[in-house]
């Protein structure tokens, strides 16, 4: 589908609502947009419960380091299969199929939790099971959200969908720590079992206008085409390399804060679900504002800007003096972090062929959760000797340093419009390559 022709089911926007972002005039997209909504919140839910659960079983940074480890590895892999899968099965059977095992699993966990028998290696293996999981749904649904929007949404599409995790980051906290304090864990997990249901009814009339590429015989020559594609466009592993660095302190700053909480503030279940809350609150402030947006001025120093504001605000927020303090600098730092992301990846689908956005897409799980989540496990590990204020202050600045040199080397004299309104260094503006269009 080429990037500048209406998306399936796309309409124009009706009288006195003019104002309505860009890709919510797609109904397709919003009914996956909600759906996601839903099943996202109960997911947050799930994951601080797990990981509450898994640092009173233990009092160890070390624990939460190998939980995240067991979770990073397998996401770190599978994409390299899954995303090009996702360019030969149909995008909505595949989500749906990932969404169905969400549920099943939430209720399994709830059923254990309830019957005592939570254990940090069962915590353990069901991180392993989710990336599994995560390894086929997020190429299948990244490249979905593009091929349900035209070219112009899709900066509105993707910060829309910031918003989706970022809701939920809000929202899902704020009750899993209300239940953790007066249920249990296990009702968390049948409270995400529930959602994820919800969210599966909200898929499945998912019309049969959504587009899916082909690109050949088997799912290998996809792999192949897409490591030729990212090798052959060195801005786009440019790209991809950024995207890593946020994660990581996204990933890693997440994984910490039970122990922050604990050491620093003191602030028991509620401070620590308050502080998980922060970066929703920012990222919802973010994607909102963003939705509305078709194209920026100068992206490349959008992101640049923004990952130095975050790397700033989260070595601030390590030197917070209470909660109160902490969890204002945590939105400030997250409100950067988000910014960076979403243009990160509205440049990487839009600089992608649609035949090839789900390798591609896959190679962007690796980075945002596979080998993020093995860089933050490692912070969570070496946090366990040095403090984990040292560790994020000292990623952060690094972080910092090489946002600064990737800007420098990333000055071009020229530069060419790409499809959808975005800017492309001129090594990477081929016209057929950058839109898709293969006539």
């Amino acid at each position: 589908m080429a990037e500048d022709q209406p998306a399936p089911g796309c309409r124009p926007v009706p009288a006195g609502r003019g104002r309505l972002p860009p890709a919510l005039r797609c109904p397709l997209f919003v009914r996956l947009w909600a759906g996601s909504i839903v099943s996202s919140i109960g997911t947050q839910m799930s994951n601080v419960a797990k990981l509450w659960v898994l640092y009173v079983l233990t009092h160890s940074a070390l624990a939460l380091g190998l939980e995240g480890l067991c979770f990073s590895v397998p996401i770190m892999l599978l994409p390299l299969l899954a995303g090009p899968v996702s360019d030969r099965v149909d995008r909505r059977t595949i989500l749906k199929i990932t969404t169905a095992a969400e549920a099943a699993g939430a209720c399994a966990l709830a059923a254990v939790a309830a019957a005592g028998a939570l254990h940090p290696w069962v915590i353990y293996l069901t991180a392993g099971i989710e990336a599994g999981r995560l390894a086929f749904e997020i190429p299948a649904r990244t490249a979905l959200t593009t091929a349900l929007v035209p070219g112009e949404a899709l900066l509105s599409a993707q910060s829309l969908s910031a918003v989706v995790w970022s809701s939920a980051a809000l929202a899902g906290p704020a009750l899993g720590g209300l239940l953790l304090a007066t249920t249990s864990a296990a009702v968390v997990f049948a409270v995400n079992g529930l959602t994820t249901i919800a969210a599966l009814i909200a898929f499945l009339p998912l019309s049969r206008a959504t587009l899916r590429a082909v690109t050949g015989n088997n799912a290998p020559a996809g792999l192949t085409s897409g490591l030729r594609f990212a090798w052959r466009h060195r801005d786009l592993l440019d790209l991809e390399a950024t995207l890593l660095a946020t994660s990581t302190l996204v990933i890693g700053t997440e994984t910490l804060l039970p122990v922050l909480d604990q050491t620093l503030w003191h602030g028991g279940s509620t401070g620590y679900a308050l502080l998980r809350m922060a970066p929703g609150i920012a990222a919802v402030l973010t994607g909102a504002a963003l939705s509305a947006t078709r194209a920026v001025r100068s992206p490349a120093r959008a992101i640049t800007v923004s990952v130095l504001g975050a790397c700033a605000g989260l070595i601030a927020f390590t030197q917070a003096p209470g909660l109160v303090a902490a969890i204002g600098l945590l939105v400030l730092a997250s409100l950067a972090l988000t910014a960076a992301q979403v243009h990160l990846v509205t440049r990487i689908q839009q600089v992608t062929p649609d035949h090839l956005r789900g390798a591609i897409s896959g190679f962007s799980a690796i980075a945002q959760s596979g080998l993020a989540g093995v860089a933050a496990a490692c912070m969570a590990l070496t946090a366990a000797s040095l403090g984990a204020r040292t560790i994020i202050i000292a990623v952060a600045a690094i972080t910092a340093v090489a946002a600064l040199c990737g800007s420098a080397r990333g000055r071009r004299p020229h530069r060419t419009p790409l499809c959808g309104s975005l800017e492309v260094p001129a090594r990477m503006a081929d016209p057929q390559a950058a839109c898709g269009d293969e006539g």
